[in-house]
Formats: C-alpha cells, structure tokens, sequence
C-alpha cells in the first residue's frame, strides 16, 4: 500500500491522461515517468473496463437527449460519417471479432474503447461478449504501446 501513497501524483495525473487524451498517452506518460509496470497495467485495464458499461449505457439509451448522449450521438454520427474515408477503418470492421479487438488496441487516433463500444454497439454484440472482445484490444492496445516506448528509448539511446 506504501507504493500507491507514493506515487498519488502520478496516479492521478495518469487518470487525468487516460480520461482526457485516451489509453496510449496515460501509458506512454507512464512509462515515460517510471511508473512501476504492476501499477500502470493495472489502472489502464480498470480504466477501460469502467468506460465500456459506461458508453454502453449510453449507447443503450440514446433516444433521451441530455447532453452526455447528445455528445456521444454526435461522437458516433460524426464516426459513421467518416468511415467512408478512412479505409483501413473500414477493413478492420470488416474482420468481425478480430476487427473489433484491433479497433479497441490500435493505438491510432479514432481507434480505442470509444470507437469500439460504437462498433460494437452496432455490430449488436452482447454485453459479455463486447466486453470481453474491447478488453482483450485494452489488454494487447497496452502491449503494443509498451513495445513503441521500448523502440523509442532503444532509438535514443543511440544518439
């Protein structure tokens, strides 16, 4: 318990980031700062699972208008808009389960667990079985961005 009251400031700035800019800038933040892996991991993975219920429910109840929906309507409109002009967007929703698990890892802007919970959402996926698809793409999503932290501090190291 000591590591946790130890780092507080960090922790809080990292849920701040994760909230805010999304999972691959918390995670690079965290990295960046030495965070400790057990503590980073964990919060990323807690912190998605908490939005995936959260922006089901709304997608779930988007015929009333206040303004969380109305922004999340707008979200999702705006995302079915520009499908037509982001090809690889349109090849990974055509992978089905694999698609949605690479929508919910890649960590390319209009790619994470928003995204996906709209795809999701619209390919009527179960809640289990949603959830399950958008946390194993957390889980990978938090590799990958790990594996570009690594490949950056190898690069510098070289100079």
């Amino acid at each position: 318990m000591e590591w946790i009251t130890s780092h507080w400031e960090l922790i809080l700035v990292f849920t701040l980031i994760h909230f805010s800019l999304g999972r691959s800038f918390s995670v690079l933040f965290a990295i960046f700062k030495q965070m400790p892996v057990f503590l980073y991991f964990p919060l990323a993975l807690a912190y998605d699972y908490v939005q995936i219920p959260f922006y089901g429910m709304i997608l779930e109840h988007s015929s009333r208008s206040f303004f969380p929906i109305r922004w999340l309507k707008k979200k999702t409109d705006h995302f079915l808009t520009h499908l037509d002009e982001r090809p690889i967007l349109k090849k990974v929703m055509s992978l089905g389960d694999v698609g949605l698990i690479l929508l919910s890892a890649l960590p390319i802007r209009g790619f994470g667990i928003l995204s996906a919970s709209i795809v999701s959402f619209f390919l009527k996926k179960g809640r289990t079985e949603g959830t399950l698809l958008l946390m194993t793409g957390s889980f990978m999503g938090i590799f990958i961005i790990m594996g570009i932290a690594k490949g950056i501090f190898k690069i510098i190291s070289f100079f």
